[in-house]
Parts: C-alpha cells; structure tokens; sequence
C-alpha cells in the first residue's frame, strides 16, 4: 500500500499543467484558462500598440518593448501588430517590421540583427494535429 501511495504522489508531482506543456513544445489543451489567459493578455497589449497612432513612434516602440520578450536598439514596428504571447519573440539591432506582421509565438522566435520585415508577414511556430 505504501509504495502505492508512494506512486502515486510522485505522478501527481509530475503531471504537468498545460501552461508547463506549451512552454515545452508539447502538445496542450488550447482552452485551457492559463493558455487562454496568456492568450488574452498578449492580444490586449497588440490592440494597445495598434491603437497608437503612426506619428508616436516612441510610443510605439515602448509598447513593442513590452509585449516582445526582448529587443535590442533601434527597434521600429508598425501598427498592424499580432502576437500569441510575445514574450518568446527576441529581436536584435536595428529591426523593422512593417506593416500587418502577426507572429505565432508559442515556440521561441529569434531574430537576428539588421533584419527588415516587409508588409504583410507571418510567422507561424504551431501547428495542428494532422490526425484526429
């Protein structure tokens, strides 16, 4: 009966949450409240950056600051901005995205220095299960 017990407390202590899941590249419950809640707060920092008008480049970038997990100098980011979480998205010197960039950042995206996006790109770190 001990080692039952034993067994048994050790898989409770190693059962992840599903928040742990995605932040290990594993599959997860995408209705999950803490996957909906980082979700959601992600979106309601891209509607504050996109409501800041194109002539406040200061602003602007301080809000880009705070949603991606971090930026090097002479970061420039125009308004349509989309994000799934934004903190795994790390960008180096001197980088520009244009207009309307969404980024799926569930797994990290890494961005190297002197990069400048052109309008309308997408990047994508999810997928779907193919088979249900």
């Amino acid at each position: 009966m001990v080692s039952s017990i034993g067994q048994l407390e050790r898989k409770h202590f190693m059962t992840k949450s599903e928040l742990e899941k995605l932040e290990a590249g594993e599959w997860y419950q995408v209705d999950d409240p803490e996957v909906a809640n980082r979700k959601l707060q992600a979106a309601t920092l891209c509607q504050e950056f996109n409501s800041i008008p194109e002539n406040e480049p200061a602003k602007q970038e301080a809000k880009a600051r705070e949603i991606f997990g971090s930026a090097s100098k002479n970061l420039i980011v125009h308004s349509r901005l989309n994000v799934d979480y934004g903190k795994n998205i790390h960008v180096g010197d001197n980088f520009l995205a244009n207009y309307n960039l969404t980024v799926l950042d569930i797994a990290p995206v890494n961005i190297g220095n002197d990069v400048w996006i052109g309008p309308n790109t997408d990047i994508y770190t999810v997928n779907h299960p193919l088979i249900a």
